[in-house]
C-alpha cells in the first residue's frame, strides 16, 4: 500500500527544536479530528451512522464536551444515546427478570462485558491513530533518502519515550533491511542522549530552588520539570483506536 507522506509537517516539526515534534502534531491531530466531528459533519448521515456506532473514549467525550460546541454535541449525542439505550435494553430486562442475587449479578456481568464492548471504540483517536503512522512513515523515508533531514534528524532533540517506540515501530514498512539497523541506532541514541540531558536540566532546575544559587543563571531550565515529565509520557497519545481495526501502536 502506497503512503502519501508528511514530508511539510515533518520538515516543520523538526525546525522548531522542541524535544518532541512529534507531540506537536500529534496534538494538532487531535484538534483536527475533534473539530471535524465537533463541525457540520455530525449532520451528513454517514458520518452519524459513524458516531453511534463507534462513539469515543472517555478522554476524548471528556474534551468534547468541554470545547465550547454545545449544539453540535447534543445533536450527536441524541442518536448516541438511542443506538446506545438499544443495546442496553435486553441486558436491562434480564436484570428485571432475575429470580434470585446470583440471576442478578451474572445478569449485571453479561450486561458491563457489552458496555465495555461498546465503548472500546474512539474516532478522534482512529483518526489520529493514521495520521501517527503516516508521520513515523515519513521520518524514517526523510532520513533514507533525504540527507539534509538525516543530519538534522541527528542535531535534534528527538523524540518522547512513547513516540520513540512508534517510530521503531513503523520502521520495518518504510525502510529495507540495510537501512533499519541505521535508523533505530540513531532514534534510541537520540533518546539516550536526551534523556540524560533533560534529566539534567531537572536537576539543575532543583538546585535553583536553593538559596545559594538564587542569583545564579537558570540556564533555560525554567521549564524543566515540564520537559522531564513530558519526554517521559510524550502528548497527544492515542488512548483507544476503534475496535477491530488494525493497530501499530
Amino acid at each position: 500500500m502506497k503512503i502519501v507522506l508528511e514530508t511539510i509537517p515533518v520538515w516543520d516539526g523538526i525546525k522548531r527544536d522542541e524535544e518532541c515534534f512529534i507531540c506537536s502534531l500529534m496534538e494538532e491531530a487531535e484538534r483536527d479530528a475533534m473539530g471535524y466531528y465537533l463541525s457540520s459533519a455530525i449532520m451528513t448521515p454517514e458520518v452519524r451512522v459513524e458516531t453511534n456506532r463507534h462513539g469515543f473514549c472517555h478522554h476524548h467525550l471528556r474534551k468534547m464536551a468541554e470545547a465550547g460546541k454545545p449544539q453540535v454535541l447534543a445533536l450527536m449525542l441524541d442518536t448516541y444515546y438511542e443506538e446506545n439505550k438499544g443495546a442496553l435494553k435486553e441486558g436491562f430486562q434480564r436484570i428485571r427478570d432475575s429470580k434470585n442475587h446470583r440471576q442478578a449479578l451474572k445478569a449485571v456481568e453479561v450486561l458491563s462485558s457489552s458496555w465495555k464492548g461498546r465503548e472500546d471504540g474512539c474516532l478522534v483517536c482512529s483518526r489520529m491513530e493514521d495520521r501517527l503512522y503516516r508521520y513515523a512513515f515519513t521520518v524514517a523515508s526523510l532520513y533514507k533518502e533525504d540527507p539534509e533531514f538525516k543530519a538534522a534528524l541527528e542535531k535534534s532533540k528527538g523524540f518522547c519515550i512513547h513516540h520513540t517506540f512508534s517510530l521503531a515501530q513503523v520502521a520495518p514498512d518504510a525502510l529495507g533491511k540495510e537501512d533499519l539497523a541505521d535508523y533505530l541506532k540513531c532514534i534510541f541514541s537520540l533518546l539516550e542522549r536526551n534523556l540524560d540531558r533533560v534529566q539534567k536540566d531537572d536537576w539543575w532546575m532543583t538546585q535553583m530552588y536553593k538559596s545559594e544559587n538564587r542569583d545564579k543563571d537558570w540556564n533555560g531550565c525554567e521549564d524543566a520539570q515540564r520537559r522531564a515529565a513530558y519526554k517521559l509520557v510524550g502528548r497527544g497519545e492515542v488512548y483507544d483506536p476503534v475496535k477491530g481495526k488494525k493497530t501499530k501502536f
